[in-house]
């Protein structure tokens, strides 16, 4: 059984990929602190709302008549994330700020731990569903 090809198993695993990539520029940003004119970088964000409307194009709702309730969703558009750049720099033209790096380590870990939990429950759904639970 494949796994993935469960709507949310794909998105908890889309995600996790991205918070892995996310850690390793964090880990470059951090190793680099002393690095003269280096700019910290991150990825652009990742939205789980994004994720699940990926998932639901395939399935999209019609309306049929025009009592029928529409789906607020259709009509709005994507939101975009804005990135924060930060203003402040060493000397040597070093923009790592050490300290807003290990927060966005940790929240990182945070959210990776998450993730792990959610697939972790949801896999165990799946085997009770099967009848293969404990």
């Amino acid at each position: 059984m494949n796994l993935s090809k469960i709507p949310l198993l794909g998105m908890v695993t889309k995600h996790m990929d991205w918070l892995n990539q996310r850690q390793k520029v964090i880990s470059q940003n951090i190793a680099n602190s002393d690095t003269p004119d280096y700019i910290p970088h991150d990825l652009v964000p990742l939205d789980f709302a994004d994720l699940a409307r990926a998932q639901t194009k395939k399935l999209k709702m019609s309306v049929s008549s025009e009592k029928h309730i529409e789906d607020p969703n259709i009509k709005n558009g994507q939101y975009r994330g804005k990135k924060d750049k930060s203003f402040t720099s060493e000397p040597s033209g070093n923009a790592v700020i050490l300290e807003e790096q290990m927060m966005l380590q940790s929240q990182t870990q945070v959210d990776y731990e998450l993730m792990t939990r959610l697939y972790k429950k949801h896999v165990g759904m799946v085997k009770t569903a099967l009848g293969r639970g404990n």
